[in-house]
């Protein structure tokens, strides 16, 4: 997600901070959530490796925290809409995918998540302004905004490695939140550039621990007896949407009949960040904008998202002895690493993803809840009924962010990036490739052939775009193919 229109950043000064009486006088526990990217000046990380919102710089260069650059790779979908509530209101149906036994690829040596965004207010975030809840009065570059990401994670993550998972044979969800500080210096601030909210989907709805940026621990990040686990293979609705408390997160698994659910309220924990202080008040999180229309996206993220799907890609590669590997462990299934691959040379960046290798899991499916188009369809005006399709949708690709040879003008900005033997992309198909009555089905991996719409597979993602650059590739808006002709309006 990105974008940037201020006086902050370069690596240089990101690592100043005037300290006021105030900042001095506020204290923290020597571990916690004030910096999702773990390079706090205060405080080490309750979880390190975590997957944070990529931001851009002011001059819309690579976004860097105290020096350490954090790009990273999503490939995406934007889907596009001006109808009322497809900014705050929305539902998603997907079906969880299978992995073959090993030694066969598994889901998480290609993508550690799979996530669904909207665009939330924080007006201590980043540009720092007011912000009016489901409004398209908002101006991205004035309001203060925050990312959501609820994070789908698949199963096999060794418990002792820094990523989060659930355990070796289901899937979990959490909802994230991330803001970015810019303190009234203009000035990321070190202490807490990127803090964020984590929370597992829990069946009571009750945080593990406590989700806030200044106040999680250790419980924050353990399941327990009421964290919603998923069975590969299971087919799930998703929906986000406001309510009077805060943001509602739901996930209802049709195939087991069990529920789970978050609200970001500030009675559950979550919280913004003061942006000179790093001070956690409670706060209850709402949707920024009332539609999904073209320009409407969190304004400091490198991806230009609102309503969007995406893989994290690029960080788990066996070890070969490259500079990019660390951290690394050894099994229990395979030996692995899983530092920033910046040279594309792991797994996410080879012929193993879904459609392109016997050996590779099976895809996650992306349907409708309708039945007919495809992707997320948001709230009508009088009833709860999710069943407005989104006319326009967007492929973008933020790899350019990582590759040293991409230069702002757009030379060495390349797909497949220099090292990789492949890059995935999105293939829509017709019907559901195991029946279920859909019209359309989004995949992502290697599909192509006939009956499959690959959409120039990797060509899919566009040219540089330079006047956001650093970077997201994007195929600009374009008509959603499987959009039924009678709902073809937006």
């Amino acid at each position: 997600m990105r974008r940037l229109h201020w006086m902050f950043l370069a690596a240089a000064a990101t690592s100043v901070l005037l300290c006021s009486p105030a900042s001095r006088a506020q204290t923290f526990a020597p571990v916690g959530d004030l910096d999702c990217n773990g390079y706090s000046k205060i405080q080490a990380p309750q979880r390190p490796g975590m997957r944070c919102t990529d931001f851009t710089s002011t001059w819309s260069g690579r976004g860097y925290d105290n020096g350490h650059y954090i790009g990273h790779d999503e490939p995406s979908v934007n889907f596009i809409s001006t109808r009322h509530h497809s900014g705050n209101a929305v539902q998603w149906d997907i079906t969880l995918n299978h992995d073959k036994p090993l030694p066969a690829t598994q889901s998480y040596e290609l993508f550690p998540a799979i996530w669904f965004a909207m665009a939330l207010c924080d007006p201590n975030s980043y540009p720092n302004g007011a912000c009016i809840p489901d409004s398209d009065e908002n101006t991205p570059k004035l309001a203060g905004s925050a990312a959501l990401e609820v994070q789908f994670y698949p199963p096999g993550w060794p418990p002792f490695v820094t990523q989060v998972s659930c355990d070796m044979t289901h899937w979990c969800a959490a909802l994230t939140i991330d803001s970015l500080e810019v303190t009234s210096a203009g000035q990321l601030n070190p202490n807490c550039t990127e803090p964020f909210n984590f929370a597992f989907i829990q069946t009571d709805g009750v945080p593990t621990g406590p989700p806030g940026p200044a106040t999680a621990t250790a419980a924050t990040y353990v399941q327990n007896d009421k964290t919603l686990l998923m069975n590969p293979g299971d087919h799930l609705r998703i929906t986000i949407k406001d309510t009077r408390d805060g943001l509602l997160t739901r996930i209802d698994d049709l195939t087991t009949g069990t529920s789970g659910f978050m609200i970001a309220s500030g009675f559950n924990g979550f919280q913004n960040t003061d942006p000179n202080t790093c001070a956690g008040t409670n706060f209850d999180f709402h949707p920024e904008f009332d539609t999904a229309k073209d320009g409407n996206y969190v304004p400091w993220a490198v991806l230009q998202a609102n309503i969007t799907v995406a893989y994290e890609l690029g960080h788990f590669e066996v070890p070969d002895g490259d500079s990019d590997d660390a951290p690394c462990f050894p099994g229990p299934n395979i030996a692995g690493c899983v530092g920033a691959d910046v040279d594309f040379d792991g797994t996410s960046y080879q012929l193993d993803w879904p459609g392109t290798s016997y050996s590779a899991p099976s895809p996650v499916k992306i349907g409708s809840v309708t039945g007919q188009g495809v992707g997320p369809m948001s709230k009508g005006d009088d009833f709860d009924d999710y069943d407005r399709p989104y006319p326009i949708l967007q492929f973008t690709a933020t790899v350019s962010d990582s590759e040293a040879s991409c230069m702002p003008n757009g030379v060495g900005c390349v797909i497949p990036p220099v090292g990789a033997e492949f890059y995935p992309y999105y293939s829509l198909v017709s019907g559901d490739p195991d029946g279920g009555g859909q019209a359309c089905t989004l995949l992502f991996g290697g599909f192509s052939g006939r009956g499959v719409n690959d959409f120039g597979r990797d060509r899919q993602y566009g040219p540089p775009n330079l006047p956001w650059f650093f970077g997201e590739n994007n195929s600009g808006p374009q008509a959603n193919p499987c959009l039924p002709s009678q709902n073809e309006d937006h």
